[in-house]
């Protein structure tokens, strides 16, 4: 249910993000956009550009937090896919998961709950855009009813390379 916390196994709750949260999800957001392939983004948040970020993920739109204790070991995203009203329903997904707690099984419980919102939002399609190369996000979508829709070739430019985008979808509602 959006806005109230979900108690997974012993450790782990997954919740709503909180402004506390903020520098702890800037760190893992921070390291994957300076050092990884894993967002096509190139540029760092700050504390203020991290605030506005969390101001535009309320609503149909969450930001949620996978954490222990007071550690945030992933957190994920849903955005509007287009601004154009036609795309109201259809929603982007972004999920990471901070160095030292990958495989744990933290990806696959953010994005369960990313779908669960977006269906509660009245959502009818969800979509994820995924650099090619990022295998591991690619397996997670699959495993939660993702399909491939298309990849886009040689789009990003990133660390001294050219990277494809995998569109990835999975509808929500029956047609």
């Amino acid at each position: 249910m959006p806005g109230s916390d979900m108690l997974v196994g012993r450790a782990v709750i997954v919740r709503e993000a909180r402004e506390a949260d903020l520098d702890q999800i800037a760190a893992i957001w921070n390291h994957e956009v300076l050092w990884t392939e894993a967002t096509t983004d190139t540029e760092p948040r700050d504390g203020e550009a991290q605030r506005k970020w969390l101001a535009r993920h309320t609503g149909a739109y969450p930001a949620i937090v996978a954490v222990a204790g007071d550690e945030v070991r992933a957190y994920g995203a849903l955005s509007p896919y287009r601004p154009k009203p036609a795309f109201a329903r259809t929603v982007e997904d972004s999920v990471y998961v901070a160095r030292g707690h990958r495989g744990a099984g933290l990806g696959s419980l953010i994005l369960g709950a990313l779908i669960e919102r977006a269906r509660e939002a009245g959502c009818h399609s969800m979509l994820a855009r995924i650099t090619s190369r990022n295998a591991a996000s690619i397996r997670l979508h699959e495993r939660h009813g993702f399909t491939v829709a298309g990849v886009e070739c040689e789009v990003a430019f990133k660390l001294g390379r050219w990277h494809d985008v995998t569109v990835m979808q999975r509808r929500l509602t029956s047609p």
